[in-house]
């Protein structure tokens, strides 16, 4: 049902929500902290989550339709992503810069765990 990626994307983030759960029993972060990081960690976990399924539809396809769904499928995510971003800290009551910080976080260690998919996922076809 879940593949490598989705348990080890969802093992990352289990281990970091256990350490700031921590950290906020300790006193060291707030709890606003905490609800800035879970809308962070949420917004890319559906980005994450987006792309390998995306990929995963394209990949035995033709090279037009690989490059239609992961290229325009990364502008949609993008600008997705950037709305979501946005209406977060203008709307939401949360802690600017720990949202900010979770998310890129999250964001890049979520795109290097793409790239190691894809080029495993690459290697088993060819």
């Amino acid at each position: 049902m879940l593949n490598n990626f989705t348990k080890k994307i969802l093992y990352l983030y289990l281990v970091v929500y256990f350490i700031l759960f921590i950290l906020h029993y300790t006193d060291v972060i707030s709890q606003l902290f905490i609800i800035s990081s879970i809308y962070a960690g949420l917004i890319n976990l559906i980005n994450a989550f987006a792309a390998v399924k995306l990929f995963n539809i394209s990949y035995k396809s033709g090279a037009s339709t690989f490059m239609i769904y992961n290229l325009g499928g990364m502008g949609i995510r993008l600008f997705s992503i950037l709305i979501m971003f946005v209406l977060v800290i203008k709307i939401l009551n949360v802690d600017k810069y720990g949202f900010i910080l979770v998310f890129f976080l999250f964001y890049f260690i979520s795109l290097v765990f793409e790239v190691i998919f894809y080029l495993k996922t690459v290697k088993k076809i060819s």
